[in-house]
Protein backbone atom coordinates (compact mmCIF):
# COMPACT_ATOMS: atom_id res chain seq x y z
CA UNK A 1 0.00 0.00 0.00
CA UNK A 2 1.68 3.21 -0.79
CA UNK A 3 1.60 6.91 0.68
CA UNK A 4 -1.45 8.21 -1.44
CA UNK A 5 -3.51 4.85 -0.88
CA UNK A 6 -2.83 6.06 2.74
CA UNK A 7 -3.53 9.96 2.55
CA UNK A 8 -6.90 8.69 0.93
CA UNK A 9 -8.15 6.45 3.36
CA UNK A 10 -7.26 8.66 6.11
CA UNK A 11 -9.20 11.25 4.48
CA UNK A 12 -12.71 8.96 3.52
CA UNK A 13 -12.04 8.06 7.93
CA UNK A 14 -12.11 11.65 8.55
CA UNK A 15 -14.92 12.33 6.44
CA UNK A 16 -16.93 9.39 7.74
CA UNK A 17 -16.46 10.44 11.14
CA UNK A 18 -17.28 14.03 10.19
CA UNK A 19 -20.90 12.63 8.84
CA UNK A 20 -21.46 10.91 11.61
CA UNK A 21 -21.22 13.63 14.27
CA UNK A 22 -23.08 15.87 11.82
CA UNK A 23 -26.17 13.50 11.28
CA UNK A 24 -25.74 12.31 14.73
CA UNK A 25 -24.36 14.28 18.50
CA UNK A 26 -24.20 17.43 16.25
CA UNK A 27 -27.82 16.94 14.61
CA UNK A 28 -29.61 15.83 17.90
CA UNK A 29 -28.26 19.13 19.33
CA UNK A 30 -28.78 21.70 16.42
CA UNK A 31 -32.29 20.13 16.98
CA UNK A 32 -32.77 20.70 20.34
CA UNK A 33 -31.79 24.41 20.29
CA UNK A 34 -35.14 24.80 18.48
CA UNK A 35 -36.99 23.14 21.34
CA UNK A 36 -38.64 24.99 24.39
CA UNK A 37 -37.12 23.83 27.77
CA UNK A 38 -39.78 22.03 29.90
CA UNK A 39 -39.61 23.83 33.13
CA UNK A 40 -41.23 20.90 34.77
CA UNK A 41 -38.89 18.20 33.56
CA UNK A 42 -37.35 17.95 37.47
CA UNK A 43 -40.46 18.13 39.28
CA UNK A 44 -40.17 15.70 42.05
CA UNK A 45 -43.48 15.09 43.27
CA UNK A 46 -43.27 12.85 45.85
CA UNK A 47 -41.35 16.22 47.98
CA UNK A 48 -44.05 18.78 46.82
CA UNK A 49 -45.90 18.93 50.38
CA UNK A 50 -47.28 22.41 49.84
CA UNK A 51 -49.97 23.45 46.59
CA UNK A 52 -51.40 27.33 46.50
CA UNK A 53 -53.32 28.19 43.21
CA UNK A 54 -55.23 31.74 42.43
CA UNK A 55 -58.69 31.61 40.73
CA UNK A 56 -61.15 34.55 40.04
CA UNK A 57 -58.83 36.44 42.57
CA UNK A 58 -59.51 34.07 45.37
CA UNK A 59 -56.42 31.82 46.52
CA UNK A 60 -56.65 28.39 48.19
CA UNK A 61 -53.66 26.43 49.82
CA UNK A 62 -53.57 22.86 50.26
CA UNK A 63 -50.37 21.45 52.99
CA UNK A 64 -50.01 17.44 52.84
CA UNK A 65 -50.32 15.80 56.05
CA UNK A 66 -49.68 12.14 56.01
CA UNK A 67 -51.30 11.36 52.97
CA UNK A 68 -53.93 13.88 53.16
CA UNK A 69 -54.16 17.61 51.96
CA UNK A 70 -55.38 20.04 54.68
CA UNK A 71 -56.91 23.04 53.37
CA UNK A 72 -55.14 25.68 54.79
CA UNK A 73 -57.20 28.22 56.88
CA UNK A 74 -59.74 25.88 57.63
CA UNK A 75 -60.04 24.12 61.12
CA UNK A 76 -60.18 20.39 59.99
CA UNK A 77 -61.61 20.08 56.22
CA UNK A 78 -59.69 18.45 53.86
CA UNK A 79 -59.60 18.10 49.82
CA UNK A 80 -61.31 15.53 48.21
CA UNK A 81 -59.56 12.13 48.02
CA UNK A 82 -57.08 12.01 45.58
CA UNK A 83 -57.79 14.98 43.91
CA UNK A 84 -54.39 17.03 44.94
CA UNK A 85 -52.10 13.68 43.83
CA UNK A 86 -53.84 13.14 40.67
CA UNK A 87 -52.95 17.01 39.83
CA UNK A 88 -49.12 16.31 40.63
CA UNK A 89 -49.46 13.01 38.92
CA UNK A 90 -50.18 15.21 35.82
CA UNK A 91 -47.78 17.82 36.15
CA UNK A 92 -45.53 15.13 36.28
CA UNK A 93 -46.56 13.33 33.48
CA UNK A 94 -46.32 17.11 31.75
CA UNK A 95 -42.99 17.43 32.64
CA UNK A 96 -42.40 13.91 30.41
CA UNK A 97 -43.39 15.49 27.50
CA UNK A 98 -42.62 18.01 25.13
CA UNK A 99 -43.68 21.77 25.22
CA UNK A 100 -45.19 23.44 22.05
CA UNK A 101 -44.45 26.67 21.51
CA UNK A 102 -47.05 28.92 20.17
CA UNK A 103 -46.44 32.40 21.37
CA UNK A 104 -43.64 34.55 22.23
CA UNK A 105 -45.30 37.59 22.30
CA UNK A 106 -46.59 39.10 26.10
CA UNK A 107 -49.50 40.62 24.69
CA UNK A 108 -51.16 37.22 23.12
CA UNK A 109 -51.12 35.95 26.43
CA UNK A 110 -54.41 37.16 26.90
CA UNK A 111 -55.88 35.12 23.97
CA UNK A 112 -54.75 31.60 25.61
CA UNK A 113 -55.72 32.74 29.24
CA UNK A 114 -52.51 32.78 30.68
CA UNK A 115 -52.88 35.80 32.18
CA UNK A 116 -54.98 36.94 35.18
CA UNK A 117 -57.73 34.69 34.02
CA UNK A 118 -55.59 31.99 34.59
CA UNK A 119 -54.70 30.14 37.23
CA UNK A 120 -51.62 30.83 38.57
CA UNK A 121 -50.46 27.96 40.65
CA UNK A 122 -47.50 27.64 43.13
CA UNK A 123 -45.69 24.52 44.14
CA UNK A 124 -43.89 24.10 47.17
CA UNK A 125 -40.85 21.99 49.05
CA UNK A 126 -40.70 23.13 52.99
CA UNK A 127 -42.29 26.57 52.23
CA UNK A 128 -39.72 26.89 48.94
CA UNK A 129 -42.17 28.14 46.38
CA UNK A 130 -40.11 25.57 43.29
CA UNK A 131 -42.34 26.46 40.85
CA UNK A 132 -44.75 29.10 39.30
CA UNK A 133 -46.48 28.89 36.51
CA UNK A 134 -50.32 30.05 34.65
CA UNK A 135 -52.66 27.42 33.70
CA UNK A 136 -54.79 29.22 30.98
CA UNK A 137 -57.45 27.57 28.75
CA UNK A 138 -58.28 24.61 26.76
CA UNK A 139 -56.95 24.07 23.18
CA UNK A 140 -59.21 24.16 20.25
CA UNK A 141 -58.85 20.40 20.15
CA UNK A 142 -59.82 20.24 23.98
CA UNK A 143 -56.76 17.77 24.45
CA UNK A 144 -54.16 20.03 25.16
CA UNK A 145 -53.85 23.05 27.58
CA UNK A 146 -52.04 26.60 27.23
CA UNK A 147 -49.26 27.46 30.07
CA UNK A 148 -47.04 29.88 30.92
CA UNK A 149 -44.22 31.04 33.17
CA UNK A 150 -45.54 33.67 35.19
CA UNK A 151 -42.75 36.19 34.38
CA UNK A 152 -42.16 35.40 31.05
CA UNK A 153 -43.52 36.42 27.80
CA UNK A 154 -43.59 32.67 26.43
CA UNK A 155 -47.00 30.67 25.92
CA UNK A 156 -46.98 26.76 25.68
CA UNK A 157 -49.08 24.31 24.51
CA UNK A 158 -48.92 20.67 26.49
CA UNK A 159 -50.61 17.35 25.65
CA UNK A 160 -52.77 16.91 28.82
CA UNK A 161 -56.06 18.75 30.44
CA UNK A 162 -55.31 20.74 33.43
CA UNK A 163 -58.36 22.82 33.45
CA UNK A 164 -60.49 20.23 34.69
CA UNK A 165 -59.10 20.19 37.99
CA UNK A 166 -60.33 24.00 38.74
CA UNK A 167 -63.54 23.18 37.24
CA UNK A 168 -64.06 22.65 41.39
CA UNK A 169 -65.30 26.01 43.01
CA UNK A 170 -64.44 24.14 46.87
CA UNK A 171 -61.92 22.17 47.20
CA UNK A 172 -63.12 20.85 50.36
CA UNK A 173 -64.48 17.33 50.66
CA UNK A 174 -67.99 16.29 50.93
CA UNK A 175 -67.62 13.13 52.18
CA UNK A 176 -68.85 12.70 56.02
CA UNK A 177 -68.36 9.17 56.63
CA UNK A 178 -66.75 6.22 54.51
CA UNK A 179 -67.35 3.27 56.51
CA UNK A 180 -67.87 -0.63 55.72
CA UNK A 181 -71.60 -1.07 56.10
CA UNK A 182 -71.17 -4.65 57.09
CA UNK A 183 -69.00 -4.09 60.00
CA UNK A 184 -71.89 -2.33 62.08
CA UNK A 185 -72.76 -4.07 64.69
CA UNK A 186 -74.57 -1.39 67.12
CA UNK A 187 -76.81 1.73 66.12
CA UNK A 188 -77.98 3.80 68.70
CA UNK A 189 -80.97 6.56 67.99
CA UNK A 190 -81.37 9.68 70.49
CA UNK A 191 -83.91 12.11 70.60
CA UNK A 192 -84.83 14.78 73.36
CA UNK A 193 -88.10 12.38 73.85
CA UNK A 194 -86.82 9.25 73.82
CA UNK A 195 -83.73 7.09 72.71
CA UNK A 196 -82.83 3.17 72.03
CA UNK A 197 -80.48 0.75 70.87
CA UNK A 198 -80.41 -1.78 68.22
CA UNK A 199 -77.54 -4.13 68.34
CA UNK A 200 -76.97 -7.24 65.39
CA UNK A 201 -77.43 -10.82 66.60
CA UNK A 202 -75.24 -12.28 63.92
CA UNK A 203 -77.22 -11.63 60.89
CA UNK A 204 -80.64 -10.14 61.91
CA UNK A 205 -81.26 -6.50 63.80
CA UNK A 206 -82.82 -6.54 67.51
CA UNK A 207 -83.78 -3.69 69.74
CA UNK A 208 -82.20 -4.23 72.75
CA UNK A 209 -82.28 -0.86 74.86
CA UNK A 210 -84.81 0.72 76.54
CA UNK A 211 -86.26 -3.14 76.40
CA UNK A 212 -86.13 -5.69 74.17
CA UNK A 213 -88.25 -5.59 70.72
CA UNK A 214 -88.40 -6.64 67.21
CA UNK A 215 -87.94 -5.25 64.26
CA UNK A 216 -88.40 -5.39 59.99
CA UNK A 217 -84.56 -5.76 58.80
CA UNK A 218 -85.41 -3.65 56.13
CA UNK A 219 -86.76 -0.59 58.16
CA UNK A 220 -82.94 0.43 59.03
CA UNK A 221 -81.24 -0.53 55.64
CA UNK A 222 -81.41 2.98 54.64
CA UNK A 223 -80.32 4.64 58.37
CA UNK A 224 -76.91 2.16 57.97
CA UNK A 225 -76.60 3.38 54.47
CA UNK A 226 -76.81 7.01 55.75
CA UNK A 227 -74.30 6.45 58.83
CA UNK A 228 -71.72 4.06 56.68
CA UNK A 229 -71.15 6.45 53.43
CA UNK A 230 -72.72 9.77 53.57
CA UNK A 231 -72.03 12.84 51.58
CA UNK A 232 -73.16 16.50 52.60
CA UNK A 233 -74.73 18.28 49.52
CA UNK A 234 -72.78 21.51 50.44
CA UNK A 235 -70.86 22.89 53.17
CA UNK A 236 -72.11 25.77 54.35
CA UNK A 237 -70.71 28.79 56.86
CA UNK A 238 -69.24 27.52 59.74
CA UNK A 239 -70.61 29.16 62.35
CA UNK A 240 -73.36 27.67 64.69
CA UNK A 241 -75.73 30.49 65.13
CA UNK A 242 -78.96 29.23 64.56
CA UNK A 243 -77.66 25.56 63.61
CA UNK A 244 -79.90 23.90 66.42
CA UNK A 245 -76.57 21.53 66.65
CA UNK A 246 -76.45 22.19 69.87
CA UNK A 247 -80.03 21.41 70.90
CA UNK A 248 -79.33 17.37 70.72
CA UNK A 249 -82.43 17.31 68.15
CA UNK A 250 -81.00 14.35 66.65
CA UNK A 251 -78.17 12.23 67.13
CA UNK A 252 -77.46 8.61 66.05
CA UNK A 253 -74.49 6.42 66.83
CA UNK A 254 -73.23 3.33 64.66
CA UNK A 255 -70.36 1.17 66.41
CA UNK A 256 -68.62 -2.13 65.14
CA UNK A 257 -65.74 -3.48 63.82
CA UNK A 258 -63.33 -0.17 63.56
CA UNK A 259 -66.38 1.94 63.14
CA UNK A 260 -67.06 4.28 65.49
CA UNK A 261 -69.67 6.86 64.03
CA UNK A 262 -71.97 9.50 65.18
CA UNK A 263 -73.55 12.54 63.78
CA UNK A 264 -75.73 15.49 65.21
CA UNK A 265 -78.47 16.65 63.15
CA UNK A 266 -80.02 20.27 64.00
CA UNK A 267 -82.16 22.59 62.24
CA UNK A 268 -83.06 23.34 58.47
CA UNK A 269 -81.64 26.41 56.72
CA UNK A 270 -83.94 28.52 54.29
CA UNK A 271 -83.34 26.10 51.35
CA UNK A 272 -84.54 23.07 53.58
CA UNK A 273 -81.39 21.47 54.11
CA UNK A 274 -80.43 20.70 57.41
CA UNK A 275 -77.24 21.67 59.68
CA UNK A 276 -75.07 18.30 60.57
CA UNK A 277 -71.94 17.23 61.95
CA UNK A 278 -69.72 15.01 63.67
CA UNK A 279 -69.31 14.00 66.82
CA UNK A 280 -65.66 14.39 66.97
CA UNK A 281 -65.32 17.31 64.63
CA UNK A 282 -65.79 21.03 64.42
CA UNK A 283 -67.03 20.93 60.83
CA UNK A 284 -70.73 22.04 59.96
CA UNK A 285 -72.06 20.20 56.35
CA UNK A 286 -76.03 20.50 54.97
CA UNK A 287 -77.83 17.12 54.04
CA UNK A 288 -80.80 16.68 52.95
CA UNK A 289 -84.62 16.42 54.16
CA UNK A 290 -84.91 13.00 52.78
CA UNK A 291 -81.87 11.72 54.56
CA UNK A 292 -82.34 13.78 57.98
CA UNK A 293 -86.01 12.39 58.12
CA UNK A 294 -84.45 8.44 57.65
CA UNK A 295 -82.39 9.18 60.55
CA UNK A 296 -85.67 10.74 62.65
CA UNK A 297 -87.15 7.35 64.13
CA UNK A 298 -89.25 5.87 66.43
CA UNK A 299 -89.53 2.30 67.79
CA UNK A 300 -93.12 2.42 65.90
CA UNK A 301 -91.61 2.93 62.62
CA UNK A 302 -89.11 -0.01 63.21
CA UNK A 303 -91.58 -2.60 64.06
Amino acid sequence: MNKKTLILGGVLIILIIVAYVYQGPLKQWQNNLNKPLNFLVDLKIDKINKIEFVKNNITTGLSKEDDKWKIIGTKNFYAESGLADNLLKKLEQVGKGKLELVSNNKEKKADFEVDNKGVNLKLYIDDNKIVEFVIGKLSSDFFSTYISMSDQPITYAVKEDLQSFFSKTDWRDLTIFSSDKSKISKLRFQYPDRQFTLEKNKTDWVGVLPKKFSIKQDKIDKVLDIMSNLKSVSIPEQSYDNTGLNKNLIIIEVNGDEINNTIMVGLANKEGFYYAKKSDSDNIYLITKEQRDELNKTIGQLK
